[in-house]
């Protein structure tokens, strides 16, 4: 029994130094008092339907605004932390993006938010060339999000 709640406390350390301390920095980041004065290179919107249960999967669709022009993407994500399924819709502006072929591609992310009908959450994502993504989201399921992701971001269309 004393096993199990040594087990239970160093889950409950392992959760808060791992996921619970990056996503109160990325709530920070992600707010507009984040002190960061520089300009966002583009915007990006997205739906993607998203399952977790410990593990954590997405996929779906989205549009970069760069210099004037939209172009579709899809995206996909495999992760861990959080519980529920929903669909989530969110808005966002890109950073450090200078050339378009910059913005597919890996990232990393870290992401926090919750649902019961519907909440809200944030997001923010980085991949290899510097390009940051920092997300609003809107979800609408039974959900909590509490966790770390790799995602993919390929430009094109779903098919359906």
């Amino acid at each position: 029994m004393k096993r199990m709640a040594w087990l239970r406390s160093g889950f409950l350390c392992l959760l808060f130094f791992v996921v619970i301390v990056p996503c109160q920095t990325l709530a920070a980041e992600t707010g507009a008092a984040s002190g960061k004065s520089e300009a966002p290179s583009a915007k990006v919107s997205l739906e993607f339907g998203q399952g977790s249960f410990i593990l954590s999967t997405s996929g779906g669709q989205g549009t970069l605004l760069f210099k004037g022009r939209e172009y579709p993407f899809k995206i996909g994500s495999v992760g861990f932390g959080g519980l529920g399924v929903s669909k989530v819709t969110a808005t966002g502006e890109v950073y450090n993006l200078k050339r378009l072929e910059d913005f597919p591609g890996a990232y990393a992310q870290v992401r926090m938010g919750y649902a019961a009908g519907a909440g809200k959450g944030a997001q923010a994502l980085r991949n290899a060339n510097g390009v940051e993504i920092r997300l609003q989201t809107v979800t609408k399921g039974v959900a909590l999000n509490l966790g770390a992701d790799g995602m993919f971001i390929e430009f094109g269309k779903i098919r359906k």
